[in-house]
């Protein structure tokens, strides 16, 4: 169902397939989109996400005007000289100040991307350290737990069964049995 508009009828619902046929881009992309009209996702009674008509349309919007932010404007015609391939240094100021703010909107893109991707890590770290000393400390416990039971089966061995149902201790030294 790709259509290039958002010229629906009324109520419909969108889901985020169709949105990203409509525009042409990746549901981070939606994300990012969503955020900068401030639209909330919806879900239907299935728990599925939709976008509404007015949604998409602002979609639209908004995704039309971060595109027009990294298209460099056209030089003016009195600017290149007939015959010649000089430019003015109003162009290229123009074309210096379009590429700082291309990088400036890249880094500001990276960063929060990064932020968002990296924003548990350090409980996850924390917990993981935990985890390790927790690990380390019962491994020790395990080591002398298995210290006292091999201690106790050495002790259990040394009693030797006598006649009417009791048992002496004896030591290798006075093993008479």
């Amino acid at each position: 169902m790709g259509t290039s508009t958002v010229d629906m009828i009324d109520g419909k619902e969108f889901s985020p397939k169709e949105i990203r046929e409509m525009l042409g881009i990746d549901n981070s992309q939606i994300q990012e989109l969503c955020k900068i009209a401030s639209i909330k996702l919806k879900k239907n009674d299935r728990g599925l996400t939709y976008f509404t008509q007015d949604d998409a349309k602002k979609l639209k919007d908004v995704s039309m005007n971060d595109k027009m932010k990294y298209v460099t404007p056209a030089p003016s015609k009195n600017v290149v000289h007939k015959g010649t391939n000089s430019i003015s240094s109003a162009s290229i100021i123009q074309l210096v100040e379009t590429l700082r703010n291309i990088e400036k909107s890249m880094t500001e893109r990276i960063t929060s991307v990064l932020d968002e991707k990296l924003d548990g890590m350090d409980d996850v770290v924390m917990e993981l350290i935990r985890v390790k000393t927790e690990n380390e400390t019962m491994r020790f416990k395990i080591n002398e737990l298995n210290k006292e039971n091999y201690r106790l089966k050495k002790e259990i061995n040394s009693f030797k069964k006598v006649p009417f149902g009791f048992y002496a201790k004896t030591t290798p030294e006075t093993n008479l049995f």
